[in-house]
């Protein structure tokens, strides 16, 4: 049997300029092995001066063997090392290095919608029976380039110039010899406990960054790629709220904080574990009503998520954690650090809020305030709510290269943060796969080497936190993290 599957990621999105922009993919239309569909979403840009960059679309695809019914796994679709295009002369397509995916974006300088577009891409090897899903998700381009890490303030365990309290630059000769000993970063030894090499992703390197946290919406879709042995892992590492995916329809299987201030992801078709093995289908219900995916229930929402599942998401998607120096870059870009800054570029903070239809993809915050203006509110908010035709960079809560709520929302899950050793993490991005085997206890982790030695910090503050310096771009005050009982979300970057 075979079927194509239309993953379509409806959320809004904005650029820098702060303008909404409607991502849609259209159903892939399969031959041999080649995927044709459209593609479209509004203002788009790409400028040759300020922060120089492009917005892009990551597209890659999932693909499903029939024989075994639905117990056979999901696996990356490997793209062919050409036969990839698009069609007209407005966007072009940008292979990834390791055939993982590839870049849409702009050809040249220019900004507004881009009204459709007609995709292919070429498998490596036949489709086939093959039930194949294609993904889409907003990215920005964040240029190599020099950039200042700390801001000059005294408190809250910033980075340093060495044993001064004053910023520290990364340049070419640092990300090329590493920072070394802590001691040359961070005047209170508060950083890695091993010299970190040329091999660490200091932020200099150009790499492309989401533009929002991971949302609910695309969290159900990486879900309903799993196992059941991957969703068991899931399940279990989604405490306070163990629901196995055998659990009946409807039944609760990820919220924090639980009730009508977060995502609901409930279970849509229970999985099956005994004559035939077959995984859960999961659904947005965020209305409780038990009618799935609809308009409101939340899945444009960001979502709370542990350590593990956040690097399993990261892993599935072929990309990777952001570390704590790029989590800076993306923030201030190549300006001088302004003391105690928020990631919109200033130390302005109104924290005001008022949210019309909560959980739909239009929900608008009719407050006039910073940034995403729910610091302390204990209520997640839609990606990028703050961000509407008449914003500027403050109000949007954009950061200087146009990647919204750093400040706000979740927490930022960064490689990084003291007391540990993450000198053996690289910029090597996921590959697609979960970790599968007999061994249930890794069943649906990563399997990317030099992530799952590390341990996070988290940066930006979140829903829970007032505000204040410790929400600021530089502030390194909570680290070591590994539950999501913090607000704690976030995004993932890709080095191509």
């Amino acid at each position: 049997m075979k079927k194509t599957t239309l993953i379509t990621f409806l959320f809004l999105a904005f650029s820098f300029q702060s303008y909404a922009n409607n991502l849609i993919v259209g159903t892939p239309i399969i031959s041999g092995n080649t995927l044709t569909f459209t593609i479209k979403w509004d203002n788009s840009w790409y400028v040759t001066t300020g922060p120089s960059n492009w917005d892009a679309v990551w597209i890659f695809v999932k693909r499903q063997s029939c024989v075994s019914g639905g117990s056979s796994p999901w696996i990356h679709g490997q793209l062919a090392a050409s036969g990839q295009s698009v069609t007209g002369s407005e966007l072009q397509i940008d292979l990834a290095s390791d055939n993982k995916g590839v870049f849409i974006r702009r050809s040249a300088a220019g900004m507004g919608n881009i009204t459709q577009a007609t995709i292919t891409l070429t498998l490596a090897s036949a489709i086939n029976g093959d039930n194949v899903g294609v993904y889409g998700m907003e990215m920005v381009n964040i240029p190599e380039g020099q950039f200042y890490i700390g801001d000059g303030t005294p408190n809250y365990k910033a980075f340093t110039d060495g044993a001064t309290s004053n910023p520290k630059l990364i340049d070419a000769s640092v990300q090329s010899a590493g920072l070394g000993t802590v001691s040359n970063y961070q005047n209170q030894n508060l950083g890695s406990s091993v010299s970190l090499p040329g091999t660490f992703p200091l932020g200099y390197d150009k790499f492309y960054c989401m533009k929002y946290e991971i949302t609910a919406g695309q969290y159900v879709a990486f879900l309903n790629t799993l196992s059941f042995a991957q969703q068991i892992r899931m399940q279990r590492d989604n405490q306070p709220n163990t629901t196995p995916p055998d659990s009946p329809v409807g039944t609760i299987f990820h919220c924090w904080p639980c009730g009508n201030n977060s995502p609901n992801v409930v279970i849509a078709t229970s999985g099956q574990n005994t004559t035939q093995i077959s995984p859960a289908v999961y659904a947005n219900d965020l209305n409780g009503n038990g009618t799935f995916n609809e308009d409101e229930d939340g899945a444009a929402l960001g979502i709370t998520l542990n350590m593990k599942n956040f690097f399993a998401f990261l892993d599935w998607a072929a990309i990777r954690p952001m570390t704590e120096f790029e989590y800076e870059k993306v923030c201030r870009g190549p300006l001088n650090p302004v003391a105690s800054e928020y990631s919109w570029g200033s130390t302005d903070l109104y924290n005001g809020y008022n949210v019309n239809n909560y959980g739909s993809p239009s929900a608008s915050n009719t407050s006039s305030g910073l940034g995403m203006g729910n610091l302390g509110t204990n209520r997640i908010f839609r990606a990028g709510i703050n961000a509407k035709a008449t914003s500027n960079r403050s109000t949007a809560g954009a950061s200087y290269y146009g990647v919204l709520d750093m400040t706000g929302n979740l927490w930022e899950s960064c490689i990084g943060g003291w007391g540990n050793d993450f000198s053996d993490f690289t910029a090597a991005n996921g590959d697609g796969n979960l970790f599968e085997s007999g061994d249930s206890s890794n069943n649906g982790s990563a399997d990317v080497a030099g992530w799952a030695s590390n341990k996070i910090i988290v940066k930006g503050g979140g829903a829970n936190w007032v505000g204040g310096e410790w929400a600021t771009i530089s502030a390194r005050n909570w680290t070591s993290f590994d539950n999501y009982g913090f607000f704690q979300g976030g995004r993932g970057v890709r080095s191509n």
